[in-house]
């Protein structure tokens, strides 16, 4: 690993303190003040270029009152930092963990995603999401909280000051989908059209079904890129959450592997009007 090389626990780690810390309302230089740091300091740990020590972590955590399952899995997450290894989180419902993965999405200034099969979270609509989250064991009453929480990511294309850029490459298969049946599948379509031909910052490209095979196959990638002091780190899908990747050869590789399903796919315009085409067609249909 690489002497400027952060891992995705630390990342995560800084991404989380920074979010506690506005939601509080404090400014780094208050929070600085408070603790008896440096603004430097407060800064290298909510950038990620520091790994926290668990007393500055508890210290921190303290000040930002953070809630109890929310601090227990940040020091468990700042544990795996130290260690530098990498860490598969699980479970259902708003857990800690899912609101770090949320705190990664806000913090990333772009985002590349491959799937052979659905639209990423923050292009979703409700029923799209709904429909997908539902088989997945979640309480009737818990889903529409977890929804209503997962939806809002979707503002980060939309900020006002620099809104997230987003590359997403999806197989044709997408397309032919019936995930929650004619009408949503022609909603989530549209949704997804109209961004890309409003938001310059909204790319999508439409991966054949006839594509010969690629180093992508079969997986879900998501490759995240902060600041020019942050490294970029990947992730992959799995059954069990999001498995990250840190190592210079793992990321290259992966970035490597989208810039090839990149060159196999149509072109944004393209791809565009055949998403349209395909919403058109479910709608009429």
């Amino acid at each position: 690993m690489s002497g400027q090389l952060r891992t995705a626990e630390r990342i995560q780690v800084g991404a989380t303190l920074k979010r506690m810390r506005t939601e509080v309302g404090l400014g780094r230089e208050a929070a600085a003040e408070r603790l008896g740091y440096t603004i430097t300091t407060i800064s290298n740990m909510e950038q990620g270029r520091t790994r926290v020590r668990h007393a500055d972590l508890a210290a921190l955590l303290d000040l930002y009152h953070a809630p109890d399952d929310q601090a227990d899995d940040l020091k468990e997450v700042n544990r795996e930092a130290h260690r530098s290894a990498g860490r598969v989180p699980g479970g259902g419902g708003i857990q800690a963990h899912q609101r770090r993965a949320a705190d990664l999405i806000k913090a990333a200034r772009t985002i590349r995603y491959y799937s052979p099969e659905m639209f990423p979270g923050v292009l979703q609509t409700r029923d799209y999401a709904r429909a997908i989250l539902a088989p997945t064991g979640h309480l009737a009453e818990k889903l529409e909280i977890y929804l209503n929480f997962r939806l809002t990511l979707g503002a980060v294309l939309t900020r006002p000051q620099q809104p997230l850029g987003l590359w997403v490459v999806v197989s044709e298969a997408a397309l032919h989908k019936n995930i929650g049946g004619r009408k949503v599948m022609s909603s989530q379509l549209q949704h997804v059209a109209q961004l890309c031909r409003a938001q310059q910052n909204v790319t999508v490209q439409i991966l054949p079904l006839d594509t010969r095979e690629h180093y992508s196959l079969g997986a879900t990638v998501t490759i995240y890129k902060f600041d020019h002091k942050i490294s970029e780190i990947a992730s992959a899908d799995t059954t069990m959450g999001e498995l990250f990747f840190d190592r210079d050869p793992l990321v290259v590789e992966a970035i490597r592997n989208f810039e090839d399903v990149k060159l196999k796919a149509f072109d944004p315009l393209t791809s565009v009007d055949m998403i349209e085409d395909f919403s058109n067609r479910r709608r009429i249909g």
